[in-house]
């Protein structure tokens, strides 16, 4: 029977400090703390999933009782360094606190770190999700993390510091470790492409990176079932089947319809073909949202691979489509289509065909509020017509009478306007004669 297969992430899970991918400042500490015999007792890793919190963890705890350290990492080579390695090492404790979390698994804890390290200099206790520990939990953990035995450091790593209480957080060193970025996560993965022999294009790496979203190991993860799919051949183009990348010609054609054409049939057909197609609806609105605010920020001229989900080749495309609109037409559309997104999340609607008719509703209103005048459009109409009406005025040609004469007022004599009044009279005059 062949070996199983070890996948990417468990593969090149790093071994030293120096093979951790971004993570300088807990890295630089704990690197000083030790050089200068200066480990703390209790520390809390925070930062998001995937990050290597554990794996610092776990390298820590080799350094801590390697026999034979080079350069301040652990050698990986003595007897301790492969137990840990293994995870077989008695002196390293991982704990899961999400199924371990109730007050008699800390009580058991207590108990247990009475006990001298079996191999090593120190029994080193690793606490995952350390923040789903109870109240009570955390109670009686309280004394033995402010003053464990000398043998015992404690490592406690979580997603939700704020779930921490404040009575742990003041006994404890804590180090926040960040996402890593999109560039970083392409040079990564870009090496061990080449150690492994994969095909591979900028776009492919682009893609696995961003599926990644700023975690060393889901961006290992997708890359395993990537590679999987495309049978070694990481491009750009199979990538994009893979996650169902549609591009932007369908996104462009729906904001063309609302900003251009004069009525929304357009805009229903387009909705329409989505729905015959078998999209899933929920996930088109987003996308299309997506487009949208990556639009605004091509437009302000403030693009980055990390806040844009789109091909360089697509958003190339989308900075020449968004020159040609308005930056309040499209503030106004993502703000609109967000609130929809989130009505329709809310509303819970059974089947396609519900969504389909919710759509149709709000993009009809969405196109109607766009298309219709504003005031601001009104007002600046009037002041065009306006200074049409002035420069017209101001081209009229002046009309002189012969000889320059000026014209002076006819003076009818006082004596003729009294017969003129005698003679009229006694005739009946309409107040609102008819106008042939």
């Amino acid at each position: 029977m062949s070996q199983s297969h070890l996948v990417l992430a468990r593969k090149y899970r790093p071994q030293c400090f120096k093979d951790v991918v971004h993570q300088e400042v807990p890295i630089n500490a704990l690197r000083n703390a030790l050089k200068h015999n200066r480990v703390g007792h209790a520390y809390i890793f925070f930062g998001p999933r995937g990050v290597g919190k554990t794996t610092i963890a776990r390298i820590l705890a080799k350094r801590l009782n390697c026999e034979h350290p080079i350069e301040n990492e652990p050698c990986n080579e003595c007897h301790s360094c492969i137990e840990i390695i293994r995870g077989i090492s008695s002196d390293v404790i991982e704990i899961d606190a999400a199924t371990n979390r109730k007050i008699d698994n800390i009580r058991d804890l207590k108990e247990s770190v009475q006990f001298s390290p079996m191999g090593g200099k120190f029994k080193v206790y690793i606490i995952d999700e350390f923040h789903m520990l109870t109240t009570e939990a955390f109670n009686a953990l309280l004394k033995t993390l402010e003053e464990p035995p000398s043998h015992v450091v404690f490592v406690l790593a979580t997603t939700d510091l704020h779930k921490v209480p404040e009575t742990i957080l003041s006994r404890c060193q804590d180090f926040v470790f960040q996402k890593v970025s999109t560039d970083l996560l392409e040079e990564y993965i870009e090496k061990l492409c080449k150690i492994e022999n994969y095909e591979y294009d900028k776009e492919g790496l682009y893609w696995i990176a961003k599926k990644g979203d700023g975690s060393v190991r889901d961006t290992l993860s997708f890359m395993e079932q990537a590679v999987t799919f495309t049978d070694g051949k990481l491009t750009g183009n199979l990538i994009g089947k893979m996650i169902g990348y549609r591009g932007i010609e369908l996104f462009q054609n729906l904001l063309k319809s609302i900003l251009e054409d004069e009525s929304s049939n357009k805009l229903m057909e387009i909705l329409e073909s989505v729905f015959v197609d078998g999209n899933d609806l929920k996930k088109f609105l987003w996308d299309f949202l997506d487009f949208v605010h990556s639009s605004v920020l091509l437009k302000e001229g403030i693009v980055s691979k990390e806040n844009i989900n789109f091909s360089i080749e697509d958003s190339n495309k989308m900075q020449k489509t968004v020159n040609n609109y308005r930056m309040e037409s499209l503030l106004l559309i993502s703000e609109r289509v967000y609130n929809m997104y989130d009505k329709l999340i809310n509303a819970r609607l059974r089947n396609s065909y519900e969504i389909k008719v919710f759509l149709e509703i709000y993009f009809r209103k969405l196109y109607l509020d766009i298309n219709k005048p504003s005031l601001a459009g009104v007002l600046a109409k009037i002041e065009e017509l306006g200074e049409l009406v002035q420069k017209d005025l101001n081209n009229l040609p002046i009309i002189k009478e012969e000889n320059n004469l000026e014209q002076k007022p006819t003076i009818i004599p006082t004596d003729v306007e009294g017969s003129i009044k005698d003679k009229f009279s006694g005739v009946e005059v309409d107040e609102y004669p008819d106008i042939d």
